[in-house]
């Protein structure tokens, strides 16, 4: 749910353009700016594997509720729950992002699993993101109807991006390339390591458990 400017050497973000009304996101997720299907004004929807053209990270919430992600949570064999409920995942089968054994959903809005491929008595580490309980949404562009979305070459951090099936937490390492994720796994809009079509930055500090952000480098358009 949180999303932070590093470092840029040119001008701010654009902030005067239109939000789609099907827009749903976070700050953090990534947009491009497209003309309205109806009146032709440029307006800024949520990206998906592919996007291309005006392709940026998106400065505002449009949302009924907050996610957050858990790195690297300890769980043993025969473990039955996470530490945290409603998880978001294309399903109640989705397979967990964990380096090892295989930890799968039975319930996500309860954060039940099945723990499988471990010996006896021991552990892996899992890592997913997940719907922050009594925490409502915003809506920060309600009142001007505009979105504010950074297009140009930076370094920013964000604690939104993609975590399932395939994306280890393992895989976000300094130097590797990030595309926008599609909505395979439920996360269409986040950064993720899942090769698409175009990369849209690197990562520069990998998540860890005590700091989930993810540091990366945003190239040029």
């Amino acid at each position: 749910m949180s999303f932070k400017l590093l470092y840029t050497n040119l001008s701010g973000p654009q902030g005067d353009i239109n939000v789609s009304a099907a827009l749903v996101a976070e700050a953090g997720m990534m947009g491009f700016i497209t003309p309205n299907a109806t009146t032709g004004d440029p307006e800024v929807q949520l990206a998906t594997s592919g996007t291309t053209g005006l392709v940026g990270i998106i400065d505002d919430n449009k949302t009924t509720s907050f996610s957050a992600t858990a790195v690297n949570e300890v769980v043993a064999s025969g473990a039955t729950a996470l530490a945290h409920a409603n998880i978001i995942a294309a399903s109640n089968t989705a397979v967990l992002a964990t380096p090892s054994g295989t930890v799968t959903l039975t319930s996500q809005v309860n954060g039940t699993i099945a723990v499988t491929g471990l010996a006896p008595g021991t552990t892996t580490t899992v890592s997913y993101s997940y719907i922050i309980p009594g925490k409502a949404g915003d809506d920060t562009t309600l009142a001007s109807g505009k979105c504010t979305i950074w297009l140009q070459e930076g370094e920013y951090s964000t604690d939104v991006y993609e975590l399932s099936t395939g994306v280890l937490v393992s895989t976000y390492t300094v130097g590797t390339a990030l595309y926008v994720a599609d909505n395979t796994y439920g996360q269409q809009g986040r950064l993720t390591t899942r090769v698409g079509q175009d990369k849209v930055a690197y990562v520069t500090k990998a998540p860890t458990a005590g700091n989930p952000f993810l540091n990366f480098f945003k190239t040029g358009i």
